[in-house]
């Protein structure tokens, strides 16, 4: 009997990994050069198996450093945590703009920060109110299926198994309404290695330059 049980348990296990699905996004350019750092996320039409609701990955954490916010976009899942971290030898007033997940701090040099849980989905904007020309992103989602396109515009996931998943693409400087762009794909017809590749239709916006334009800083004692 319980030689049963364990052989049955070990068949459930196995139907779980063999179900598991990988499937990568690629993000190219008009003339189908690779694009970097562009968010991207799917959202599966289904309910999702249970220990696939929660992304693993650990809290996002924002430097800054050399008067900037690095990375320029992060994003993480509803529920999760920023931390940010001040590498520079100054001292920096956070805030972001509005929205559910607001937050605003001073970081002085070589302190961390751990804010609140970001509750809501969402895109934050931050700044620095002593550094005005520091900007940067957050998008907030909700779903455990996310992160950023590398050097080569790939990113890979590993999926609970085939169905329809929205794929959105989403970046600050994307030329589109809302910064985002939305694809409804069927990973099961896409072969046994499925990658679904996005062609952008306009050139990305250029990021702001984060830099001070002049030729001082001030408040450096603030």
């Amino acid at each position: 009997m319980f030689k049963y049980i364990a052989l049955l348990a070990l068949g459930v296990l196995a139907t779980k990994v063999q179900a598991a699905k990988s499937f990568e996004v690629s993000v190219v350019s008009k003339d189908k050069k690779p694009v970097s750092d562009i968010v991207v996320y799917l959202t599966p039409k289904f309910v999702l198996p249970e220990g696939f609701a929660k992304n693993s990955t650990a809290n996002e954490t924002i430097d800054q450093q050399g008067k900037k916010f690095a990375p320029y976009v992060s994003v993480v899942q509803k529920g999760q945590s920023l931390h940010f971290n001040n590498k520079d030898d100054i001292t920096h007033h956070i805030y972001s703009i509005g929205g559910e997940n607001r937050f605003e701090f001073k970081l002085k040099s070589g302190e961390t920060k751990h804010t609140q849980l970001m509750d809501g989905s969402e895109e934050i904007a931050m700044g620095c109110n002593i550094h005005d020309w520091m900007s940067g992103f957050v998008l907030v989602v909700d779903t455990p299926f996310y992160g950023k396109t590398n050097d080569a515009g790939i990113i890979s996931f590993t999926l609970p198994q085939d169905g329809q998943y929205d794929v959105t693409i989403w970046h600050p400087q994307l030329d589109v309404d809302g910064n985002k762009k939305t694809y409804s794909v069927d990973t099961a017809k896409l072969g046994a290695s499925p990658i679904y590749q996005v062609a952008l239709d306009k050139p990305m916006l250029p990021i702001p330059e984060q830099k001070n334009q002049e030729e001082f800083d001030f408040l450096e004692e603030y």
